[in-house]
C-alpha cells in the first residue's frame, strides 16, 4: 500500500509539472535566464546613469588643494659693501577651498535634456527587447506544438498505411489482389516513416531553441483549443486601428522619436559654445611661506565673487561643430521616417496575413470535412470490391494532407496575430497569457513520448 502511495503521489506532482509548463512559466524562466535579455536589462541600468551624470552638472562643484612640506632657498643679496648669501630652511603650508555654483549655462540644460531623452530612448528600447522575448518564446512554443502535432498525425497516417499494405498482401495472396497495390501502399508507407523522422528531427530542433531561450531544457506537451480561437478580427480593429496603435505603442518608433529629440538637444548643445557661462564661486584660503616673495609671511583669504567666462573667438570650432550637429539631426529625422515606415509595412502585413488565414482555416475545415467523407466512401467502395486499394491510400493521403494544412493554419494565424500585435507594440505579457489559455497542457503518453521530448 505504500508503495501505491508513493507511486500517486509521484504521479500528481509530474502531472503538476507538466500543467505548470504554459507559456507564462516559459516567460519567467526565460526573463531570469535569457542570456541576451539579461545584457539588455543591465545595458539599460547603465544607461540610466546619464541621467544622474547630466543632474550633477546642476549641483556645486566643491574642491579642496592641500600643500605642506619644506623649502629650502639659498638667497643672495646685492648691497652695497657687496653681496650677502643667505641659507633659507623653512615650513610652507597652503590649504585652499573652493566652491562653484553654476548659474547659468546653456550647455548644461542641453545636455540634461538630452540625458533624458536618451534614457527614455533606451527604456523603450528595452520594452522591444522583452516583446521580442515574448515573440521568440510564443513562436518556439507554436512551432514545437505543431511539430508534435504533426509528428501525432503521421504517426496515425503510418498505422492507416500499413493497414492498407496488410490489407493489400492479404488480397494478393487470396488471389484478388495486384503487386501494384502492395508496391503503392509499401510506397506510401515509406514516404509517411521518413516524413515522420523529419517531423521528430524538427521537434528537437525547436526544443533546442527553446532551451536556448528559457536556460534549461522544458518538455511540452499541450494541445490547442479550437473553439478559443478567433473566426475574424473584431470590425473596430481594422487597418487604420492599428496603424494608429502602432505609431502611439510601438517602442521601436518612440525610440526613434526619442533620438531625434537627443539630436535636437546635442544641436542645442553646440550652440551653446557661443554662449556665455556665469558661476557663483566662493573660495577660502591659507598659505605660509608660499613662495620665495613672501617668506615670513601667513595669508589667510576668503573671497565670493560672480565669474563670467564669453567666447570670443575659437577659429570657427564652434560654428564647425553646429553645422556638424545641424547634419545629425537631420539623419535623426529621416531614421525616424524609415522606422516608421517599416513598422507600418510589417503592421499592413500581418494584418492582411491574418485575414488569410481566416480565410484559409474555413477553406480547410471544410476540404478536412468533404475528405473524410470521402475516404469514409471509398473505403466502403473497396470493401464492397468496385473500388482500388490505390484509391483508398489516395483518400487517405488527401485526408492526412487536408488535416495537417488544418493545424498548420490554426497555429499559423496564431502567430500572425502574435506579429501583429507586436508590430503594433502592443506584445507584452498580458497578452501572452492570453495566447496561453487558448492550449492546455498534456501530459506525455508514454514513456517513451517524454524521453522524446528532453532528448
Amino acid at each position: 500500500m505504500w508503495r501505491i502511495s508513493v507511486m500517486v503521489l509521484l504521479w500528481c506532482i509530474g502531472q503538476q509539472a507538466w500543467a505548470e509548463e504554459d507559456l507564462n512559466s516559459l516567460y519567467q524562466k526565460a526573463v531570469e535566464h535569457n542570456a541576451d535579455y539579461r545584457a539588455a536589462l543591465v545595458n539599460t541600468e547603465a544607461d540610466r546613469e546619464e541621467l544622474n551624470k547630466a543632474k550633477a552638472l546642476f549641483y556645486p562643484k566643491v574642491q579642496m588643494a592641500l600643500s605642506r612640506g619644506r623649502g629650502i632657498t639659498d638667497r643672495t643679496t646685492q648691497t652695497a659693501i657687496g653681496a650677502i648669501e643667505t641659507n633659507l630652511d623653512y615650513r610652507l603650508e597652503n590649504y585652499g577651498l573652493t566652491v562653484r555654483q553654476p548659474i547659468f549655462n546653456k550647455e548644461t540644460w542641453a545636455i540634461y535634456g538630452g540625458a533624458k531623452s536618451f534614457v527614455s530612448a533606451q527604456e523603450s528600447l528595452l520594452r522591444q527587447e522583452n516583446a521580442k522575448l515574448i515573440l521568440k518564446l510564443t513562436s518556439t512554443y507554436l512551432e514545437i506544438l505543431y511539430a508534435r502535432a504533426k509528428v501525432n498525425l503521421l504517426n496515425a497516417k503510418v498505422t492507416a498505411v500499413s493497414q492498407q499494405l496488410r490489407q493489400a498482401e492479404k488480397r494478393y495472396t487470396q488471389g484478388s489482389g495486384t503487386v501494384v497495390e502492395i508496391n503503392e501502399a509499401q510506397t506510401n508507407l515509406d514516404i509517411a516513416n521518413v516524413e515522420t523522422i523529419q517531423a521528430g528531427n524538427d521537434l528537437n530542433e525547436h526544443l533546442n531553441t527553446l532551451q536556448i531561450l528559457t536556460g534549461e531544457i522544458s518538455p511540452l506537451s499541450a494541445e490547442l483549443i479550437v473553439s478559443k480561437l478567433p473566426i475574424s478580427l473584431p470590425k473596430e480593429e481594422n487597418m487604420t486601428y492599428w496603424l494608429g496603435m502602432a505609431t502611439q505603442h510601438n517602442p521601436e518608433i518612440s525610440a526613434a522619436t526619442h533620438t531625434l529629440e537627443v539630436a535636437k538637444q546635442e544641436l542645442e548643445k553646440r550652440r551653446a559654445g557661443h554662449y556665455p557661462t556665469l558661476d557663483l564661486v566662493g573660495a577660502r584660503s591659507y598659505s605660509e611661506n608660499d613662495s620665495n616673495n613672501t617668506l615670513g609671511s601667513r595669508f589667510d583669504t576668503t573671497t565670493v565673487a560672480l565669474q563670467m567666462n564669453v567666447p570670443l573667438f575659437a577659429g570657427g570650432y564652434v560654428s564647425a561643430n553646429v553645422r556638424q550637429a545641424a547634419n545629425k539631426l537631420t539623419a535623426a529625422e529621416e531614421s525616424l521616417t524609415a522606422k516608421t515606415r517599416e513598422v507600418e509595412y510589417q503592421v499592413r502585413k500581418y494584418y492582411n496575413s491574418v485575414e488569410t488565414q481566416f480565410q484559409t482555416i474555413n477553406a480547410y475545415q471544410q476540404a478536412v470535412k468533404s475528405s473524410r467523407v470521402a475516404m469514409e466512401g471509398t473505403q466502403k467502395g473497396f470493401i464492397a470490391g468496385f473500388k482500388t486499394n490505390i484509391e483508398v491510400l489516395d483518400a487517405q493521403q488527401k485526408l492526412f494532407s487536408n488535416q495537417l494544412e488544418l493545424t498548420k493554419s490554426q497555429y499559423s494565424l496564431i502567430n500572425d496575430l502574435v506579429n501583429l500585435k507586436f508590430s503594433s507594440g502592443l506584445l507584452n505579457q498580458g497578452e501572452l497569457t492570453k495566447i496561453s489559455a487558448m492550449f492546455i497542457t498534456t501530459t506525455p503518453r508514454n514513456q517513451h513520448e517524454t524521453q522524446a521530448s528532453i532528448q
